[in-house]
């Protein structure tokens, strides 16, 4: 077979080069977009990486060969052909080895979650703790319902409070005003007791219910808290 000429292999290295560079950069998007690995695309860049290596092998021998033998103004443009070839392969080379360091990291990676997965749902104790610890949540998310729930009874008591004592205030003072409006009228004194005696256990009344609100509210509190 006739052996490959200089510019035979130059052109080799150029192609092989630049389908290299096409493919790494196909690589490195699916890799930042955390697409799955294109297996085949991978396999092809390591093989075609491999016979570049070779073809720029060759190369240089036969640089070496055909320096000997052209002038020294052809000799200097194919020098500076090879080196740059040479440089660019170097480039290449070393983008390789980061992406492979990258996927072995990767791949490493997904397999300790793998393997740490499938421990923790082999392991019975580990689950007994999820179990433990779901059931603590849920005493906690019982407790901070109780909580708002004495909150509300808390804030509804208040308000009753209040209208109790503001029911009773409106007591007081119509019984005033009552009492001097039959007065003015000249009303018996013992029908003034009576009245005063019913107004008296209209107030008996509010209060009592004043402290049972209180009473219920302290109940609710100690139990809830």
């Amino acid at each position: 077979a006739r052996m490959a000429s200089l510019e035979d292999l130059y052109a080799v290295s150029r192609r092989l080069c630049f389908d290299i560079q096409e493919g790494l950069v196909k690589l490195e998007r699916d890799e930042e977009g955390k697409r799955a690995r294109n297996e085949n695309l991978a396999r092809d860049m390591r093989a075609r990486m491999g016979e570049l290596t070779k073809v720029t092998s060759e190369l240089e021998r036969q640089f070496r060969v055909q320096a000997m033998k052209q002038s020294m103004a052809k000799s200097d443009v194919w020098k500076r052909k090879v080196e740059n070839v040479i440089e660019e392969v170097d480039q290449l080379r070393v983008s390789m080895d980061r992406f492979g360091s990258r996927e072995a990291k990767r791949m490493n990676e997904a397999k300790e979650r793998d393997d740490l997965m499938r421990r923790v749902t082999d392991d019975a104790e580990f689950r007994s703790l999820v179990g433990e610890y779901d059931a603590e949540s849920g005493s906690m998310k019982s407790i901070r319902r109780s909580g708002s729930m004495v909150d509300e009874l808390l804030e509804t008591g208040a308000n009753v409070l209040g209208n109790l004592g503001e029911q009773s205030a409106t007591l007081r003072g119509a019984k005033r005003k009552m009492m001097t409006l039959l007065d003015n009228m000249g009303v018996s004194s013992s029908l003034l007791r009576v009245i005063d005696r019913r107004q008296r256990l209209d107030a008996i009344l509010v209060y009592g219910g004043m402290l049972f609100t209180m009473v219920f509210l302290l109940i609710v509190w100690w139990i809830f808290k």
